[in-house]
């Protein structure tokens, strides 16, 4: 809502005064001077004299009321800091004319037009001063430099001002998410610290136990150092640890006391048919027998009772004694050993089940290996001619493409041998028929001159029977080889490449083509080109050569990734799989 000052647009007389609608109480009147000037109508204009004199003057009646009024800056926004957000101010502001005279000079339709932009002009270096955090900051200095009373140039008079700042909604919205950002962080670190804290407890923790067991695996050592490590030793150190497995403990032991016993029983029974056999051949007297016994055998108890004459020598505690060994009695003669049922070999030399040699491995009649798979033989043929020099460069991306998959997948290159050649008014071989790795150099193609189909075909011809044949040599089945054949210009020696093409077809080994045409070649001449009505396809006739490449890459490396499965499985399936954008070419003729 506008507030105008001047109740009057227009000049009335003095004398109309009390006509005018909603005269405020306390007013001016500013009477036009016949020189230009403008002056306000005083005590001695209110005279009798004075009344009679200015009644027809015509003039300006002036408000000289309070007024408050309170806004929202919305089209003329304060800017913060960084310049990126806003305030939004809402100005309370009371004023009141000091020069009625001025007013009327200045002629302002609205009081506000003249208020606020001034207060914003005062407003706005104060407030770029601040973070869009800092509102309330920024409100006390601009609330504190606006010094009261403030008169203004048009006569107006500023008696009262309050500013109130918040940022607005965006910058609101900044500042909730930016506090959310930083409690999360801040939560986020001192989790993170809790948990290195937690994980350096642990470890500590780790740290002592492993340091603890480690001690008392040395002084479990230290101890058994002095511990004889024996049979009845370990039984003892086991008994100690665990007394609740004294029963059996004492098994062992009275097991271990019983083998010594009849140890040292057979020994003694050794040892007196050892010296009865020395005295029965004469090898020793009985006067020998204390020496023998004390010097050879060892003392014993009861060895040599029965067998010493009385008075021979006192017995003696017993002692191990070393082991004496006795000729050997002869054997009888053993009867000859029946072999096994199941084993060996019979009277007229063939084996028995259980013997039986194991087979040589398969091989073919000419001594080739065999493999349990196929190979695909795969040539592919692309025009280089000058109608294809805007295309060179995509050809050459989907030969890697093509290489970038068989390397990926090396069960299918295993069973794939490709081939590159490229004609324009000859044929080149880019590629010899090879197995295709990471480590396989594609070549960089290169437009040439002239479009003739004819060396191609021939060169077809002098490759695909001899490579059929070297194939042959390495495995024992070869698929009939396939040919990828693009043409973007038409020939130029129509004619003499049919002959040709035919003369490969008629061959033993003919392949199979799979013809593309792109470009503005003829279509017909595409289908003359493949081996059936199936294999031939063409791009759209809108569409550009290099998204056309794109197509036919995509045809070449889904074909050929199929083709080297269905070899490696052992059949020889060619299944095309053709991109959105080629068309089969219905009528082949």
């Amino acid at each position: 809502m506008s507030v105008s000052l001047i109740l009057n647009n227009q000049p009335v007389r003095r004398s109309q005064l009390a006509t005018l609608p909603g005269l405020p109480p306390n007013f001016a009147v500013v009477y036009a001077l016949k020189t230009g000037g403008w002056e306000v109508e005083s005590p001695r204009h209110l005279t009798t004299a004075g009344r009679l004199q200015n009644r027809y003057k015509l003039c300006y009646v002036v408000n000289l009321g309070d007024h408050r009024r309170t806004a929202k800056l919305t089209r003329m926004p304060l800017t913060c800091k960084d310049q990126a957000h806003r305030f939004e101010a809402t100005i309370d502001v009371g004023f009141r004319v000091h020069d009625p005279v001025a007013v009327v000079r200045s002629n302002l339709p609205d009081a506000l037009s003249a208020v606020y932009p001034y207060l914003i002009s005062r407003i706005r270096p104060h407030a770029a001063q601040f973070a869009i955090e800092d509102a309330f900051e920024a409100q006390t200095r601009i609330n504190g430099a606006l010094t009261l009373p403030m008169p203004l140039p048009e006569g107006v008079t500023l008696y009262y001002c309050d500013v109130q700042l918040e940022p607005d909604e965006a910058a609101r919205e900044f500042i909730r998410v930016r506090k959310k950002a930083g409690r999360d962080s801040e939560v986020g670190s001192l989790q993170h610290r809790a948990a290195i804290g937690n994980t350096h407890h642990r470890e500590a923790v780790k740290d002592i136990e492993q340091g603890a067991r480690l001690e008392r695996d040395k002084r479990e050592r230290a101890a058994l150092a002095s511990v004889r490590l024996d049979f009845r030793g370990l039984v003892l150190e086991h008994l100690a640890k665990h007394p609740n497995d004294t029963e059996k403990s004492m098994e062992l032991l009275m097991r271990l006391e019983e083998s010594r016993h009849r140890r040292a029983v057979d020994q003694e029974e050794r040892q007196v048919e050892m010296v009865r056999y020395m005295i029965d051949k004469g090898i020793v007297r009985e006067v020998d027998l204390p020496g023998l016994r004390d010097g050879v055998l060892g003392p014993s108890v009861n060895v040599f009772s029965g067998v010493l004459p009385p008075g021979t020598g006192a017995p003696t505690p017993e002692l191990p004694a070393a082991p004496v060994q006795l000729p050997p009695a002869p054997q009888a003669p053993q009867a000859p050993r029946t072999p096994p049922p199941w084993g060996g070999t019979r009277p007229d030399g063939s084996h028995r089940s259980g013997d039986a040699p194991s087979a040589a491995p398969a091989s073919s009649p000419e001594g080739r290996p065999t493999t349990a798979g196929r190979l695909a033989q795969v040539y592919v043929v692309l025009d280089t001619s000058p109608a294809a020099a805007g295309c060179v460069t995509g050809l050459s991306d989907a030969l890697r493409s093509l290489q970038t998959v068989l390397g990926d997948s090396p069960e299918v290159a295993s069973a794939v041998r490709l081939s590159v050649l490229t004609f324009s008014g000859t044929a080149d071989v880019h590629m010899p028929l090879a197995q295709v790795s990471g480590q396989t150099v594609v070549p960089d193609l290169r437009a040439g001159n002239g479009c003739r189909y004819e060396p191609v075909f021939r060169r077809l011809l002098e490759l695909v029977p001899l490579e059929t044949e070297r194939l042959k040599q390495q495995a024992s089945r070869v698929s009939r080889p396939i040919v990828f054949f693009l043409a973007v210009g038409d020939p130029e020696d129509d004619g003499a490449w049919q002959a040709a093409h035919q003369e490969l077809m008629r061959h033993r080994y003919r392949p199979d083509i799979v013809a593309c045409g792109i470009g503005a070649t003829d279509r017909r001449t595409v289908a003359q080109i493949a081996g059936r009505t199936e294999f031939a396809v063409a791009a759209d006739a809108g569409a550009g050569l290099a998204e056309s490449v794109a197509q036919f890459s995509m045809l070449l490396r889904n074909t050929v990734l199929h083709l080297g499965r269905s070899a490696a499985s052992g059949s020889s399936e060619l299944l095309l799989e053709r991109p959105q954008g080629l068309r089969p070419i219905e009528d082949a003729e």
